[in-house]
């Protein structure tokens, strides 16, 4: 009895299978996103507070014109991309969609806030993103980046009051009863950006440590390795993944 213990013990243990999670769009979205947020939120801080003074007429310098230029930019880059990524929502595999209206979301949302707060040492393994990651994405990623849209191009109305802004989001400013809400409103949450980038990089290097499943470099090649939870889980079969099985 001993004996058959010491060789179930001693078994090796089945070799998990690279599985191809994040599609290239859902790749391509998440590095412009990060560039854009980036380049959003330095030109941001700039813009509410120029620290930098340059000598000499406005007009000769520009500094402030050229921050704003980019501001600018980056925020037509940020919603173009953000659109995109709403339509891969619907045209993407399993991996790429949100469904918080299911009743599996919540009870799954209330076991994983355990298990990052270290109440429990075992969880539900996921391939793609559990429901504490999907959640925090609908409020920063979507409700967050459409309220910045939205505040953002109605604080550039001034500048051509009958171009496409004016005429898209000419009611924001009213609906806030004036402009200085509107930007107040606009910065504070540019900064809850950065309390998800703490929590979004905690999670995902936790998550990798912990289950070594390659969370980490799966935004990059797109693949993560099955857990012994997630073994039968639907995968998205492709020709690279196919060389995989095969060792080529």
């Amino acid at each position: 009895m001993a004996l058959s213990k010491e060789k179930k013990s001693s078994a090796p243990m089945p070799q998990r299978r690279p599985v191809y999670v994040w599609q290239f769009p859902v790749r391509m979205f998440h590095w412009i996103n990060a560039a854009a947020v980036t380049v959003l939120f330095l030109t941001g801080l700039y813009i509410g507070n120029p620290v930098f003074i340059t000598a000499g007429e406005a007009f000769q310098q520009f500094l402030m014109g050229s921050v704003r230029y980019w501001h600018g930019i980056a925020a037509f880059i940020f919603t173009a991309n953000l659109l995109f990524r709403l339509y891969w929502f619907w045209a993407g595999n399993a991996y790429a969609k949100i469904r918080f209206w299911q009743k599996a979301f919540w009870q799954d949302l209330k076991s994983t806030v355990r298990y990052y707060l270290f109440m429990r040492g075992e969880h539900q393994g996921h391939l793609g993103h559990n429901a504490l990651a999907q959640l925090s994405y609908l409020l920063f990623i979507w409700i967050g980046s459409f309220f910045m849209i939205i505040t953002g191009f109605a604080m550039r109305i001034g500048t051509n009051p009958d171009g496409i802004s004016g005429k898209l989001f000419s009611w924001v400013i009213p609906a806030f009863h004036n402009e200085n809400l509107v930007r107040m409103s606009h910065h504070l949450v540019a900064w809850g950006y950065v309390v998800f980038l703490l929590i979004h990089l905690y999670l995902v290097f936790r998550q990798d440590l912990l289950d070594d499943d390659a969370t980490t470099s799966s935004m990059i090649n797109g693949y993560k390795y099955e857990l012994p939870s997630t073994v039968g889980v639907e995968e998205v079969r492709t020709p690279e993944y196919a060389a995989l099985q095969k060792g080529d």
